[in-house]
């Protein structure tokens, strides 16, 4: 097999190592949700139950009783493969897509084993013994060796190393090379000792950081009696976390509903600011027209006010004394929805943030393309939008997070009329839903429910963030401020 073939095969184990490490989260995932769904949750048309009167449910699944406790202790082990797996599979693709024909020689061939003794952490041992064979491959094709052969040889080298080292310390050393060799010695030391208290200050802001989120998360799949504890524990039992919160939540107390909300006022207003950033920006930066930087200087001149003082006429405009999506007595989705959306789809800054990207796109090629006939949009569609791809995508992830977290404006429309409650968004419905448990004359705050829907509007925002961080501030560095 020539060089070429096996480099052919190395990458096609490679990509389907790759498959396989999204398959294995995949099916966690579906086991999970399959459990999830499962777990009863306390209805009563009277109002609230507290969740914990299920802490004693017996499961029926697939024809087998499962007490709550074992099922919340399955339902723990698929969230940490879960989490695990996927992030397994996002590290390894990165690295496998920056992977060049030079890349691959003995540590890239450690590295490959190592990647699959970790996939044991998620029981995926095909993806093992696959790595440890692509591993094979790629010493084969780098050096003509064998697995056993190379720890062969680097059992060798490292014997060669010591006798070296031996024989050099039995022979007769001048002054100044025991001068030399004590000062490596002394930097040596003091360079380790350097990183260490480097990482450590490091690690203790880390878990400065870490520590409130893994506290929510925690305190979300508590018990009402553990999460109002006066010594509160800092660790459970897989079998004691209560995953019927978060089922209650989303269910009974409709945050299911509240975020199919968000994600519709996310998507649909996150598209029409791209639309209107675009067009925007490009007829600010490129076309010349009469007055082109005194209205843009006006539309700067309005991020100095509060945006609270624009909500009076936004109101105005749309409740019945304007278009009348609002305040009419009348149970209007779209009007609703209208509201929640329109009012959000044009940002100045963002027209800014973009113009300055475009800005940095030479004239010249602008020129060059109108004398070759291009027309403006031909142009913006072809030439701009790619090269400004990484602001545009910074602008998308910021919008739809900024829209995940609204509140005031929200707040505003939804509680105009009762039936306003219907299209709260998460943030809104964060704020107002009560979480207390009318138990006789003394009502009880839960606040483990109140923590698991903190932990629903707050985790998707990390998770999102974490995946595209790099992107988001690639886009911020990339606008520049070129005026």
């Amino acid at each position: 097999m020539t060089k070429t073939m096996k480099l052919k095969t190395i990458k096609k184990l490679n990509l389907l190592t790759i498959v396989i490490d999204l398959i294995v989260p995949v099916l966690y995932t579906i086991f999970f949700s399959f459990l999830f769904g499962s777990i009863k949750t306390p209805s009563d048309n009277l109002g609230f139950v507290d969740p914990d009167s299920l802490l004693d449910a017996a499961y029926v699944v697939m024809g087998r009783v499962y007490s709550a406790q074992e099922i919340n202790l399955l339902i723990g082990i698929f969230a940490i493969f879960m989490l695990v797996g996927y992030t397994m599979f996002i590290v390894n693709l990165k690295h496998n897509l920056k992977l060049e024909v030079y890349d691959y020689h003995r540590w890239e061939a450690g590295n490959t084993v190592v990647k699959g003794v970790m996939g044991i952490l998620t029981l995926n041992f095909v993806s093992l013994a696959l790595r440890i064979f692509i591993a094979h491959l790629i010493l084969d094709y780098a050096e003509d060796e064998s697995i056993i052969s190379i720890f062969k040889k680097l059992k060798a080298e490292r014997k060669e190393k010591k006798e070296r080292e031996a024989k050099f310390e039995h022979t007769d050393q001048t002054p100044e090379e025991l001068e030399i060799k004590k000062r490596v010695r002394r930097q040596t030391f003091f360079k380790v000792l350097r990183y260490f208290f480097t990482y450590l200050v490091l690690l203790f802001f880390a878990l400065f950081i870490l520590i409130p989120f893994y506290w929510m998360i925690l305190t979300a799949l508590k018990t009402y009696d553990q999460s109002r504890a006066q010594n509160p524990s800092f660790w459970l039992a897989f079998k004691d976390l209560q995953w019927v919160n978060i089922r209650y939540v989303i269910e009974e107390l409709k945050f299911g509903q509240y975020i199919r909300n968000t994600l519709i006022v996310a998507v649909a207003s996150t598209i029409g600011t791209v639309i209107t950033t675009i067009l925007a920006a490009f007829a600010f930066s490129r076309i010349d027209f009469k007055g082109r930087d005194a209205i843009f200087s006006v539309l700067l001149m309005t991020m100095m006010i509060p945006g609270e003082i624009y909500m009076i006429t936004n109101f105005l405009t749309v409740s019945r004394h304007g278009f009348g999506w609002v305040g009419t007595g009348v149970d209007n989705p779209i009007g609703y929805f209208a509201t929640l959306i329109f009012p959000n789809m044009i940002s100045v800054f963002y027209i800014f943030f973009l113009r300055q990207s475009f800005k940095q796109i030479p004239d010249t090629l602008y020129k060059a393309a109108k004398v070759d006939g291009c027309s403006d949009f031909k142009f913006l569609r072809r030439v701009m939008i790619p090269i400004a791809a990484p602001t545009i995508f910074t602008i998308t992830i910021l919008n739809i997070l900024g829209a995940w977290s609204a509140f005031i404006w929200p707040r505003l429309i939804t509680s105009v009329e009762p039936f306003g409650r219907k299209y709260w968004l998460i943030s809104v419905a964060l704020r107002e839903e009560s979480f207390v448990l009318e138990s006789g004359a003394d009502p009880l705050p839960m606040f483990n429910l109140q923590i698991a829907a903190t932990a629903i509007v707050t985790v998707p925002l990390i998770i999102v963030f974490l995946l595209l961080r790099k992107y988001i501030m690639s886009g911020v560095g990339r606008s520049g401020t070129k005026g």
